[in-house]
Parts: structure tokens; C-alpha cells; sequence
């Protein structure tokens, strides 16, 4: 069976973020079933991933592992999607293992941070409240990556005004306390946009590449409605009532 390593070092990172593309380096190409593509990144923290690719003649699957532990599982049709996944773990090695047909990786990034940040999530689902604001902003630049604003509804409806209300509740929380009105009121207006979206975020979700933001969506408006005490069918009322305040 041939196998193809090709490995790509990796700097060491300092404690901002950095993309590394790979298409720019001559990493993509033509894989066929039973090649392996590896890259050793020497212990980095992996944020997440960006793969662009096709399959030739039949849909297939390339499956991502980090220290052989499998990532992703992606389902690769006859045309050139987007996945983008989060790893969030230090990882030594990446790999992409080709099934049921030949595939054309396009494009390829890896998104790493500093080691020492930690995830934005904890291990039992909890968010810290001032981190609403920074999570909703990545999950927005994340499906902007992974939609790459082919769908403009996506973004007139949703993303957009995600990302404006995130903006405000970053910038407040920043410098006030929970107990602040605005940040109240830009906390509860995010948990209310994702419900009123909820539905279609579900539609969105049946496809694997958007299952992760999704799930992080739903988490912080459920965040935001344990922390504030207000039930979902109440939001209306209770943003209308600290819109009069201000």
C-alpha cells in the first residue's frame, strides 16, 4: 500500500494566534485510497482546521487524527467544500487517511495557539459569563470560514448581528461586572437571536462541519438564561424592560 508522509515543522509559536497554509507551502494535491498525508507539528496547541477538498469520481472520506486519536471523519462529495473543525489539544502529529476514492485537498490551514490558553469551554460545559462575547466571535469567524459567505442570509440574518451584539457584550463585560444593565441586555438579546434561529441552526447542524458551533451556539444561550434566571419564552419581555432603561 503506498503511503505518502509528508511532514511540515512547525514553528514555535508565541502567545497569539497564527494560521499555517498549506497550500501556500505545496501540501495539497491528489491523495489516492491508502495514502496518508502527516504533519508533525512538534507539540503545538491546535485550535482547529480548515480543509478544502473534492473527491474524484466517487465521494469519499478522509479522516483526520491528532496522536492517532480520530478528530474528523469527513465526507468528501464530487465537489470542493469547506470543514472546519476545532482540535483544541496539543498535538505532535496530524494525519489524513484517504477512503473510497481519490481525493484533491485544495486548500489546508491549521489554526494554533499559545499552549499555555486554555480552552474557552470547560470539560463539564460551563462558560465563564465574560467569555460569552469572545466564544460568539469565533464562532462567527469560524462559520464564515467554513460558509465562505456564499450564504448571504446566513450572515444578513444570523452571523451579522451575532457578531454586533457579541462585539457590545465583549467590549461591557470587559470593564463591568454580571450585574451591569447593558451587559445584561446584550447577553440576553445573543441568547435571544439564537433562539429565534434555533431552528435553522438544527438544519445546519445535520451537516457535520457546523455540528461543533452549533452545539457551542445553544450552550451559551442556555449559559445566559441559567446565569440571568429568565426562561426562554420570557426574553422578549425581559430586553424590552432594560431597553426603557436606557
Amino acid at each position: 500500500m503506498k503511503k505518502l508522509i509528508m511532514i511540515m515543522t512547525l514553528l514555535t509559536l508565541n502567545a497569539s494566534a497564527d494560521v499555517y497554509d498549506l497550500r501556500s507551502e505545496g501540501y495539497t494535491g491528489t491523495y489516492c485510497v491508502g495514502d496518508t498525508l502527516t504533519y508533525n507539528l512538534d507539540g503545538e496547541y491546535v485550535e482547529k482546521i480548515l480543509i478544502s477538498a473534492e473527491g474524484i469520481r466517487n465521494d469519499g472520506f478522509i479522516k483526520v487524527y491528532a496522536d492517532g486519536a480520530l478528530v474528523q471523519n469527513i465526507g468528501v462529495p464530487g465537489y470542493d467544500p469547506d470543514y472546519s473543525f476545532r482540535v483544541r489539544q496539543n498535538v505532535s502529529n496530524i494525519s489524513l487517511k484517504f477512503e473510497r476514492t481519490c481525493s484533491r485537498v485544495l486548500d489546508m490551514k491549521i489554526f494554533t495557539e499559545d499552549s499555555s490558553r486554555t480552552s474557552r469551554s470547560s470539560n463539564t460545559g460551563g462558560f465563564h459569563e465574560t467569555e460569552w462575547g469572545a466564544i460568539a466571535l469565533d464562532i462567527v469567524e469560524s462559520m464564515v470560514m467554513t460558509h465562505m459567505l456564499s450564504d448571504d442570509t446566513l450572515w444578513d440574518e444570523f452571523l451579522k448581528p451575532l457578531q454586533v451584539l457579541a462585539l457590545k457584550y465583549d467590549a461591557i463585560s470587559s470593564v463591568s461586572d454580571l450585574g451591569d444593565l447593558k451587559a445584561a441586555l446584550y447577553a440576553l438579546s445573543m441568547a435571544k437571536l439564537i433562539s429565534d434561529y434555533e431552528q435553522k441552526l438544527l438544519v445546519l447542524a445535520e451537516s457535520q462541519r457546523n455540528e461543533d458551533d452549533v452545539r457551542e451556539l445553544l450552550r451559551i444561550k442556555e449559559a445566559i438564561l441559567e446565569v440571568y434566571d429568565v426562561k426562554e419564552r420570557n426574553l422578549d419581555r425581559e430586553i424590552k424592560n432594560l431597553e426603557e432603561l436606557f
